[in-house]
């Protein structure tokens, strides 16, 4: 007979009321608690992304230079994502930047536009 261990269930709400006690009495005692650096990187990122907000783009304008330069990063210069343009254009011997503008190009192609035809990305 072997011994068989009763599975418990976890209760969401008791385990975030759980982790504001234990932030509550850090911030008591007055331990920092310190994020680390890639933590720190991911939220940076996100922090800018957010902070630039949507930009409005010319779809008929963003497909065709995704069709012709998008194995050079053109359509992402376009859409002022400098740092992946740069990547596409350093990598365009490759066939990764051909793969990741067909990508782009499902995305974009279904999304709506307005009345004068741009589209938020």
């Amino acid at each position: 007979m072997g011994s068989k261990k009763k599975k418990e269930e976890i209760d969401v709400n008791k385990l975030i009321a759980l982790e504001q006690e234990l932030h509550d009495l850090k911030a008591e005692q007055g331990i920092e608690e310190k994020e680390g650096w890639l933590s720190r990187k991911i939220s940076g990122y996100f922090d800018r992304k957010e902070a630039m907000g949507e930009i409005a783009l010319d779809k008929k304008k963003y497909i065709l230079l995704a069709v012709f330069t998008g194995w050079l990063g053109g359509h992402r210069f376009y859409a002022k994502q400098y740092k992946t343009a740069i990547l596409y254009l350093l990598l365009c011997w490759s066939g990764f930047p051909l793969a990741m503008t067909l990508i782009d190009l499902l995305i974009v192609i279904p999304k709506p536009v307005d009345e004068q035809g741009k589209m938020c990305l």
